[in-house]
Parts: structure tokens; sequence; C-alpha cells
């Protein structure tokens, strides 16, 4: 059985290291003067925890690929700082990643906020909604124009109580950018539906329907809440009758 806070940790490197762009040394919890010989004994002890077997033995399938993640950026750092010329180069980049062996080129923001969008999306449908928060605002600071990353980010941010108000601000956002969607129409419908804020989510869901007429979930949405014009005159006329009984009395 896999340690919950072997499995955090992981969580937590794998969400340093792809958004927030750690450098190897803060990977390896140095500081950037440090001397090989911290170097070669703080991997030490991070290659001894996270060892190949244990990220093995995890049982999810997501998380595994997350500790391979790590244990090859931990073998990377390494590599790079514990070589006199490749260390130097790192440095010389601003302690950027960097292959001599492939020469990789820096990724372009907009191709990384499309990797990190990726990432994000197999955050959401696992429902680790915090770190696809923390993946979506990367993307949308690497690239601000993308419509359909404000939405994930606003649906992610719609599962959290106090960034509610922060997901309705990127869910409208959206709804200005691509005036022709439905669907962040029916994540602001869903939003106050999910608060019981019935007669605000109602007018979201029309809107939808309005732009996409066969929406399945804004249709069935709006008939668990809206209430049929018949019934809402038979309520008035209940009303009236029991103020006025003598009028409807009347043969």
């Amino acid at each position: 059985m896999s340690d919950p806070k072997f499995e955090s940790y992981i969580k937590q490197l794998y969400e340093r290291l792809t958004v927030r762009k750690i450098d190897y040394f803060t990977l390896l919890g140095l500081q950037r003067t440090a001397t090989h010989k911290e170097i070669e004994t703080n991997y030490r002890k991070y290659a001894q925890y996270f060892s190949p077997q244990q990220v093995a033995d995890l049982t999810d399938p997501e998380l595994k690929k997350m500790g391979e993640f790590v244990i090859d950026k931990i073998n990377r750092a390494h590599k790079i700082l514990t070589n006199y010329d490749k260390k130097a180069e790192y440095e010389k980049r601003g302690f950027r990643e960097y292959s001599s062996e492939l020469d990789t080129p820096e990724e372009e923001p907009e191709e990384l906020a499309k990797t990190i969008y990726k990432k994000a999306k197999s955050l959401h449908a696992s429902q680790q909604y915090q770190l696809g928060v923390k993946a979506l605002e990367e993307a949308v600071r690497l690239d601000p124009k993308i419509a359909s990353y404000y939405l994930l980010l606003g649906i992610c941010q719609s599962q959290i109580p106090h960034l509610k108000i922060e997901a309705e601000k990127n869910l409208r956002k959206v709804s200005e950018m691509e005036t022709w969607n439905a669907e962040p129409y029916v994540a602001l419908g869903m939003l106050f539906y999910s608060e019981k804020l019935f007669k605000k989510a109602e007018p979201y869901f029309r809107k939808a329907l309005d732009l996409e007429n066969n929406h399945a979930l804004a249709k069935k949405k709006l008939a668990e809440i809206a209430v049929p014009e018949e019934t809402v005159v038979d309520k008035v006329k209940g009303v009236l009758k029991k103020a006025l009984p003598s009028i409807f009395d009347r043969k």
C-alpha cells in the first residue's frame, strides 16, 4: 500500500517542477552557492527517498507518471550540477534547463502553455482542483489570449469555496472573449446552481440554450429549476382564494 505522505510529496514536487518551473538547486533543496559535496549529499538523500521501486509500487497510473517525471528530474539535476561545464552553462542561461546532448531549445510560452493545459485537464478529470488552478494560472500567464484556459480555470475554481468569486470573473471573461460559446454560460449557471441560487442560475442556462439549443446539461438543469407558467398561475390563484374565498366560491 502506498504511503500517503510520499504520494503528497510527489504531487508537490511535480507541481513545483511543471508549474512554478523551479531550478535544479531548488529541486534538491540547495542554495545556488552549494558546494560539490553538498550537491552529492542532497542528491543521494533525494534519490533514496524517490526510489524507482517505491514509484513502481504506486497504484495510481497518473501518480506513477508524476513520480517517474520527478525521478528523471532529480537525476538530471545531479548530472548537470556535478559537471563543471554543464553547470556553468546552466547558470549562464539563467538557471534554465539545458541539455548539451540534445541541445533542446527552450519551449515557446504558447507551446508550454498548451502542455500545461493538457496536464490541467488531467488534474481536473481526477478532481485535483487545487493543482489544476495553479497549472491553469500559469497557462493563462504564458498565453492570456486563449479562452479555453480561462474556462477550465473558472470551472476548477468553482469547485473551491473561497475561489468562487474568482471563478465567476474568469467565466464572465470567457463569455466576453467567445460570445458564441455556450459553455461559459453553463459553467456560470452551475456555479450559482451549486450554491442553490436557482434564480441567478436560470438566466445563464437559458442563454446557453439560446446559443446551443440542444445543450444537454443546460436543458437538464433548467428543467429542474424552472417553474412552469401554469404552476405560477395556480399558486397565485391559491393565495387569492384563501384571501378572498367568497369570490371563488360563487357559482
